[in-house]
């Protein structure tokens, strides 16, 4: 996790631990962020779904958030494939 500024950005790997002290560290500073990107290695895959649900839970909280991984509706992940997802407005 790193912010600069009004982007935080955040490892794709982080383990559930990760997200939960991202969670409580995010709820204070929610106003001042702007951003949301998501870094991944090239092999990089997600340890966790608790990345992904918090993600949700911050653009619920604020929707003019922008999240590259989210907006974007899919997410490469090399030698797993494509992941989709369809988002109800």
């Amino acid at each position: 996790m790193y912010i600069d500024g009004d982007v935080l950005e955040l490892d794709i790997e982080m383990d559930l631990e990760e997200v939960k002290s991202l969670k409580n560290f995010v709820q204070e500073r929610l106003n001042y962020i702007e951003e949301i990107v998501v870094l991944r290695s090239k092999n990089g895959v997600p340890t966790t779904s608790a990345l992904f649900a918090f993600l949700l839970w911050v653009k619920h909280q604020k929707p003019s958030l922008k999240i590259d991984v989210l907006d974007a509706m899919m997410l490469d992940l090399e030698v797993f494939g494509m992941m989709y997802w369809i988002a109800d407005e």
